[in-house]
């Protein structure tokens, strides 16, 4: 459901006469992503798609928004970004816990 320019979310549409009809949203990926709305197990595959393609536009720097929660999504986040050679260095959004600012490996 990934590719490098569009993250498809797959968006399930119950209606009152048809519980198996599904529907799809293309959202142009920017430098900045709110993962509230995905299952914690799907946030590896989308944050890997999301930094192939900050570094495809070049972003150096981008916000993810996981949220305060329990921190689940933010312990994914983490360990995430902690193990991604393309990423320089993390850290809390400042005031902002629930978001983090990763700065892109551009290669220049």
């Amino acid at each position: 459901i990934l590719s490098v320019f569009r993250l498809v979310i797959h968006i399930a549409v119950q209606s009152m006469n048809n519980f198996n009809n599904d529907k799809y949203t293309s959202i142009e990926l920017t430098n900045s992503i709110d993962l509230h709305c995905f299952h914690p197990k799907d946030i590896k595959d989308i944050l890997d798609e999301f930094i192939a393609n900050a570094q495809q536009k070049k972003y150096k720097q981008v916000e993810i928004i996981h949220g305060k929660g329990k921190s689940i999504n933010k312990m994914i986040v983490t360990k995430f970004l902690q193990n991604d050679t393309r990423i320089l260095h993390f850290f809390d959004k400042p005031g902002n816990w629930g978001c983090t600012i990763a700065i892109i490996n551009l290669g220049d």
